[in-house]
C-alpha cells in the first residue's frame, strides 16, 4: 500500500511535465550511466528485459530516447536525445519537491536508513533469483 502511494505522489507530481515515474527513472539512469545496452537498463531498473523494452517505445516514439544497433548486431543501445536531458530537467524540480516532502514527512535519517535497507533487499532478492 505504501509503494501505490507513494507512487501516487510521484505520479502527481511528474504529470506536469508529462512523465510517468517509470519515464523519468529511465531519463535519469541514461543521464547518469549514459548510453546502456538494454539488458543493461534493465538490469539497472530491475525490471525484466522485455517490460524494459515496451516501456522504452514511447519514449522513442516522443523522441526523449533513440534505440540504436550496437556493435554486436542483436544488442540495441538507449541513448538519451537532446530533447530527454531538456525533459529530464524540467522534470527533476518536482521530483525534488516529492524527495523532500517524503523526507521532511518520515525524516531525513529515517528515510536514508530505509533506502538503505531497500537496497540490500534488492541485493539479496537478485541473489535469490539467480539461484
Amino acid at each position: 500500500m505504501t509503494t501505490r502511494w507513494i507512487d501516487r505522489l510521484y505520479s502527481q507530481a511528474l504529470g506536469e511535465s508529462g512523465l510517468r515515474p517509470t519515464n523519468y527513472a529511465f531519463l535519469s539512469r541514461l543521464a547518469a550511466d549514459g548510453p546502456l545496452m538494454v539488458s543493461q537498463l534493465a538490469d539497472r531498473l530491475a525490471m525484466d528485459r522485455t517490460t524494459c523494452t515496451r516501456e522504452l517505445q514511447p519514449l522513442v516514439r516522443s523522441g526523449l530516447l533513440t534505440v540504436e544497433t550496437g556493435e554486436d548486431r542483436r544488442r540495441r543501445v538507449v541513448r538519451l536525445t537532446p530533447e530527454g536531458e531538456a525533459k529530464l530537467a524540467e522534470a527533476r524540480p518536482h521530483w525534488e519537491v516529492v524527495q523532500e516532502r517524503v523526507a521532511a514527512a518520515f525524516g531525513s535519517g529515517s528515510t536514508d536508513d530505509l533506502l538503505g535497507m531497500l537496497r540490500g533487499l534488492l541485493v539479496e532478492a537478485k541473489q535469490l533469483a539467480a539461484q
